[in-house]
């Protein structure tokens, strides 16, 4: 190893290189050429073969003493953005819970009877005139065994009187 760190050839001193004596495979093997027997610490080497300063390095030291004003000062801001976060989780579950209450009591029955008026309102206008056909393919509202066609409206929205005058469109023109 001594040798290796002196750039000089392993084996005996003085013998010239033999066949075998590169580097050996296995445990007990020699280091190769180009590799340090031990780490070192530091900056890699340059191109010219010297350590380079890093700016880490080349900074003088600073104080190593704790300013214990400033540390009570962190540990204290610590506390209580940890209490802080803690008030955010409760107040945002308070608040959570209470748009759920909300929606469960008034918005959820408020959307079914809507929509329970909508379905009676349709059947309402199917009873009235089951001759009225619609085409989902081509959006179109027409009679049975009519010509004339109409856009189709949006079926949830229509009114019977909507209906009526749509009906009697049809049949007229």
């Amino acid at each position: 190893m001594a040798r290796m760190r002196l750039g000089q050839q392993p084996g005996p001193a003085g013998a010239p290189p033999g066949p075998g004596a590169g580097a050996q495979p296995g445990w007990a093997a020699e280091p190769q050429a180009g590799w340090a027997a031990e780490p070192q610490g530091g900056a890699p080497p340059g191109p010219d073969g010297r350590r380079r300063s890093t700016p880490w390095t080349s900074r003088p030291s600073r104080d190593s003493s704790f300013d214990t004003g400033n540390l009570a000062d962190d540990l204290a801001g610590a506390a209580l953005g940890a209490a802080a976060g803690a008030a955010a989780k409760f107040i945002g579950r308070a608040i959570s819970r209470r748009v759920q209450d909300k929606l469960q009591q008034q918005v959820l029955p408020a959307m079914a009877a809507k929509q329970q008026g909508m379905l009676e309102a349709q059947i309402a206008i199917a009873e009235r005139h089951p001759d009225l056909c619609a085409c989902l393919n081509d959006q179109v509202i027409f009679l049975t065994g009519g010509s004339r066609t109409l856009p189709m409206p949006n079926l949830m929205t229509v009114t019977e009187d909507q209906a009526d005058a749509m009906v009697e469109t049809l049949r007229n023109g």
